[in-house]
């Protein structure tokens, strides 16, 4: 398990028994008041809980106190990786018990699962395409683009949202997503026509460009 980029070793801790709920709903129950067609019931995601047992073992007490609160601090919010997906995670409780070893507690802790995804896949592309998301869920699309010369305008469209990109300087990267516009570290955004940020949904999504000399790169994360 890889926690905020560091290993258990790295942490001074042993992961143990980790368990992720699946997706988890709440529903109001639907409702027949005699009319022609009944009300449907509402159903409304709630947060999945991941739950892990941190073992952790010193050569004394103060160690072990000292690692402890370290580790505590280090995952109030956190991502963690582990089997093939990353988890966003929030604190909730936890439950100290101390182990049968002297200088050895273990901590059972759990979290609210914030965001569950894969590892980040992009496409580069200079002409139209298609991107197929193969999650259930809608993810966030951050793009780059770079051309080797200036470039007055150029329009990206995914799926129903365009994008006018105005003033491409040559050899330099604009970068577009997480609310933000930056070219050389720099906001950029208004050298640019945004309704919204771009998002990929589930299956085919169509990416259009109007011009073939500016590279284009899509970066996503599969949402489950």
């Amino acid at each position: 398990m890889i926690i905020n980029g560091k290993t258990e070793s790295e942490l001074n801790v042993i992961c143990d028994k980790p368990i992720i709920d699946k997706s988890c709903y709440s529903t109001s129950e639907g409702l027949w008041n005699g009319s022609i067609v009944p009300i449907k019931s509402n159903f409304k995601e709630t947060y999945r809980i991941f739950r892990c047992v941190f073992a952790f073992l010193a050569k004394d007490n103060k160690t072990l106190l000292k690692n402890i609160s370290k580790f505590i601090e280090e995952v109030k919010s956190c991502t963690i990786e582990y089997e093939g997906f990353l988890y966003d995670l929030q604190l909730k409780s936890k439950d100290i018990t101390p182990d049968d070893y002297e200088n050895a507690e273990s901590v059972s802790l759990e979290f609210d699962v914030l965001d569950m995804y894969e590892a980040e896949k992009s496409i580069t592309t200079k002409q139209s395409t298609t991107i197929n998301i193969n999650s259930p869920k809608p993810c966030y699309a951050n793009l780059e683009l770079s051309a080797s010369t200036s470039v007055i305008s150029y329009t990206v469209t995914i799926n129903d949202t365009e994008i006018v990109v105005n003033n491409i300087k040559g050899n330099e990267t604009v970068y577009i997503g997480s609310g933000k516009v930056i070219a050389g570290g720099k906001s950029k955004i208004n050298d640019v026509d945004i309704w919204e940020f771009p998002i990929l949904k589930p299956g085919t999504n169509k990416i259009e460009v109007n011009r073939a000399d500016v590279n284009l790169t899509v970066k996503y994360c599969e949402r489950w």
